[in-house]
């Protein structure tokens, strides 16, 4: 969760505020030109629509694609603006942590009746890791990049976020004992060019972790668990509120998960020298649903296979195995939540609780 000055969270959740938003972009505060913002923060996307005010036609000579800037989201609290990204410390207290970086994709000039309004679209730190090629090392035309389990994933996507001008944060407690640990086999651009966005993607996908951007350009990992702490409570009864909240849970399916691992370098599975090792996980709770619906096989499992032939160890198997279910279970509970303001402290994967009395 994003670290905020104390002021700016009583502000956004009094209710009585007035809404602020700091748009800086290439050193010009453009704040009190802006119409409308769409900001949507997806998993692996992340992009913006701002709509800026341009009867004086500044923007007509004024270029601003390929910059840089944050959106700093906050609040006008005692005749002072606080936001995301302000360094200045008020009332003793330090500043608040900045959103993560955009980037100016295309501008528009559109000339409606009475209005002249600039539109600039927007796009963030993945964007831009699926616009490049990954070509640190190797030698063209190829660059097909082998790593031959002497690399963690952690330090593999380090490398690949800095050749595009990222920082990678240190791991920390976020350590799912696979990231850091485990050390594929695996090769960059085998068939094409691939790019690091794409690389980071396969590679976490064999963790039970997340990567997030965050504050200016950097990204960290995030290892989400049932132990950890709340980040935000929004209540129906008192502040901080939410206006609606709808909750939906899915059937886990599927619930088994197999995985093929060991594969004799010929080719050939299942060998003398090359035994086939299979990871397997399954959640109980969701085979016990199936089982007393009558859905899937007469144990109520439903197996979904993988092969990953370069895995050797049983362990190893069996971690690919649960991080496969792993992502599988975090899709089984969908929500969709609308607040009366905008929580600038919630980030991607953030924990969040509802306490919600209505009906009682």
């Amino acid at each position: 969760m994003r670290s905020i000055n104390p002021t700016l969270i009583t502000a956004q959740q009094s209710g009585a505020a007035d809404p602020y938003i700091y748009l800086n972009i290439n050193s010009t505060d453009y704040s009190s030109r802006l119409i409308a913002l769409e900001h949507i923060e997806e998993a692996y996307r992340e992009s913006a629509t701002i709509i800026l005010a341009n009867s004086d036609r500044h923007f007509n000579s004024t270029d601003l694609r390929g910059c840089s800037f944050i959106i700093g989201y906050g609040y006008t609290s005692g005749g002072v603006n606080y936001y995301c990204g302000d360094s200045n410390g008020w009332n003793g207290n330090s500043g608040s942590e900045a959103t993560s970086t955009l980037w100016v994709k295309s501008q528009s000039m559109i000339s409606l009746e009475g209005e002249l309004v600039c539109i600039l679209y927007c796009e963030g730190g993945w964007a831009e890791l699926r616009e490049f090629s990954y070509i640190t090392t190797a030698s063209p035309p190829y660059f097909n990049i082998e790593y031959t389990a002497d690399t963690t994933i952690y330090d593999i996507i380090t490398l690949l976020l800095s050749e595009a001008g990222f920082s990678l944060n240190a791991l920390g407690t976020q350590d799912d004992s696979i990231i850091d640990t485990f050390m594929p086999t695996f090769t960059a651009n085998p068939l094409e060019y691939e790019s690091p966005a794409s690389i980071i993607y396969r590679l976490i996908q064999m963790t039970k972790c997340y990567l997030r951007q965050v504050e200016s350009e950097t990204f960290e990992i995030v290892y989400p668990q049932s132990s950890d702490s709340v980040n935000e409570t929004y209540y129906s009864d008192q502040a901080p509120y939410f206006k609606e909240y709808t909750e939906k849970t899915n059937l886990l399916v599927p619930n088994s998960i197999g995985v093929f691992c060991n594969r004799d370098p010929s080719g050939e599975w299942d060998t003398a020298d090359y035994p086939l090792v299979t990871g397997t996980a399954q959640d109980a709770d969701s085979i016990a649903a199936c089982l007393a619906g009558g859905y899937g096989n007469a144990s109520g499992e439903v197996w979904q296979y993988f092969i990953a032939p370069y895995i050797t160890l049983q362990a190893d198997a069996d971690n690919r195995a649960a991080a496969i279910l792993q992502r599988y279970k975090a899709e089984t509970l969908a929500g969709r939540l609308v607040l009366p303001f905008h929580d600038c402290r919630v980030e991607l994967y953030d924990r969040i609780a509802i306490i919600d009395t209505r009906g009682q």
